[in-house]
């Protein structure tokens, strides 16, 4: 299962650079491996008509615009749906995951045990 992030390392649109940069980072921090598709490249011709016939359009678009999410195939959403699932905590479910178990690193020590005499 590979999380594929469709970009545009062609823009000279900031915000769009920055979302980018930021569905990039947040993934890298919860350690997610993800592959970038770069659809500005005339290599990946294919997969830019499949991002943008399998995402939604933004209102106001013509186009679906990076960076759009999906888990293998499987559309997970753009921007504004990955930034909102990651406030609320939701990444995992978002991005169509397993949460990572969490595992803890507290030991406990029991001490006495012994009878007490009045």
């Amino acid at each position: 299962m590979v999380i594929k992030v469709y970009i545009s390392s062609v823009t000279g649109n900031s915000k769009m650079r920055k979302q980018q940069q930021h569905v990039q980072s947040t993934l890298e921090s919860f350690k997610i491996d993800f592959e970038n598709i770069d659809i500005s490249c005339p290599n990946n011709e294919e997969d830019k008509k499949f991002m943008r016939a399998n995402s939604k359009t933004p209102e106001g678009s013509t186009v679906p615009l990076p960076p759009q999410i999906f888990n293998e195939e499987e559309y997970c959403g753009d921007y504004e749906d990955f930034d909102l699932n990651v406030e609320d905590n939701l990444l995992y479910e978002f991005l169509k995951m397993a949460p990572q178990k969490k595992t803890s690193e507290a030991s406990v020590t029991v001490t006495g045990g012994g009878e007490t005499t009045e």
